[in-house]
């Protein structure tokens, strides 16, 4: 392999430690958001509580639907709240308002479930690409190293003519 194969893998692997580290960070302020109602739902309040920046948010877009689901789920908990002051609850609406929920949380984890699956698929084709590459690259190296070792026998064998010739030049000249 080549010293920029050696580092681009580097970078790769710190690109994706990275990556990891930043979506385990952005959960865990969603579940700060979610869990606090003082909090505001927004990129900005959750790039302030996990230190990424909202640019990375956006390009992710899950942590932005989550936070749109949070706001709903605000929203409908508001409705119940005030519902529930005015008048003993409607078990439909209750229900309603229960299912809207589920529904929002099925379609973010069915995003989710989505986007690992792509992101599975993009690393079976790496390593296959890799695996398909090996035999490749090992057959180049065996012929490099057979055409060194040729190179350096031709060497050998000019430095053996240089020799002869010098000793016999020296001969001449005595």
């Amino acid at each position: 392999m080549t010293e920029s194969d050696i580092t681009g893998n580097a970078f790769d692997k710190k690109n994706q430690e990275d990556f990891d580290r930043n979506t385990e960070v952005i959960t865990k302020g969603l579940m700060v958001i979610a869990s606090n109602d003082s909090i505001k739902a927004t990129a900005a309040e959750l790039s302030r509580i996990t230190g990424v920046h909202r640019n990375t948010l956006r390009q992710r877009m899950w942590p932005l639907q989550r936070l749109k689901s949070i706001k709903e789920n605000r929203v409908i908990e508001e409705i119940r709240r005030r519902q529930s002051k005015t008048k003993a609850a409607d078990p439909v609406s209750v229900l309603t308002t229960k299912l809207e929920a589920s529904r929002l949380e099925v379609l973010h984890w069915f995003d989710m479930y989505h986007k690992a699956n792509d992101r599975a698929d993009q690393l079976d084709a790496r390593v296959n690409f890799i695996k398909n590459a090996i035999p490749r690259l090992e057959a180049s190296r065996d012929r490099k190293d057979d055409e060194l070792l040729e190179l350096r026998g031709e060497i050998a064998r000019l430095r053996h003519v240089i020799d002869v010739l010098q000793s016999e030049q020296a001969e001449k000249n005595q």
